[in-house]
C-alpha cells in the first residue's frame, strides 16, 4: 500500500512538473527560436522553395524582436503572439537586390501580412491574411563553416 502511495504521489509530481513546463513554454512561445523557410504557398497552389532556405531565416528574440534574413538582405521588425494568433511591426529592411530567383519580395510581403502561427515539432506554419498564403518554416541550428574540417 505504502508503495501505491508514493507511486501516486511520483505520478502527481510528475503531472504537475509537466504542466509547469508546458505553461512555461507556451508562455515562452516563439522567443529564442529561429527557422529556416522552407516553403512559400500561395495563390493557385502555387509553391515557391528556396534554392538556399538558410538565407530565409526568422529569429525571435528577447522583447519581442525579430531578427530576419531575407536572401541578400538583412531585416527587423517587432513581433508580438497571443496563443496562435502572430503580428509583426514595425519591418525594416534593406533593399539590395538580389540575384534571381530571389524570394524576398513574397517572404517580406508575407511576413508583413502575418496573423497566425502554428507549431508542431520542427515545423513551424506562418499564415497570412489571405487563406492561400502561407509559409512553411523548420528549426534552424547555425553550423560553422571551419576551413579544413569536414
Amino acid at each position: 500500500m505504502t508503495m501505491t502511495k508514493s507511486t501516486n504521489k511520483i505520478a502527481l509530481l510528475f503531472t504537475a512538473c509537466l504542466s509547469l513546463f508546458s505553461s512555461a513554454t507556451l508562455a515562452q512561445g516563439l522567443e529564442n527560436t529561429s527557422w529556416q523557410l522552407v516553403t512559400i504557398h500561395g495563390f493557385n497552389d502555387s509553391v515557391f522553395t528556396p534554392s538556399n532556405p538558410e538565407s530565409y531565416l526568422l529569429r525571435f528574440r528577447m522583447e519581442n524582436r525579430l531578427q530576419i534574413e531575407a536572401d541578400c538582405n538583412q531585416a527587423g521588425a517587432t513581433y508580438d503572439h497571443q496563443e496562435e494568433s502572430l503580428s509583426i511591426t514595425e519591418l525594416v529592411t534593406t533593399r539590395k537586390l538580389c540575384i534571381a530567383p530571389s524570394l524576398f519580395n513574397r517572404y517580406i510581403m508575407n511576413l508583413e501580412r502575418a496573423v497566425s502561427f502554428t507549431q508542431s515539432g520542427d515545423t513551424l506554419i506562418v499564415r497570412t491574411s489571405s487563406d492561400s498564403d502561407w509559409m512553411e518554416f523548420e528549426p534552424y541550428v547555425f553550423v560553422p563553416n571551419i576551413p579544413g574540417r569536414n
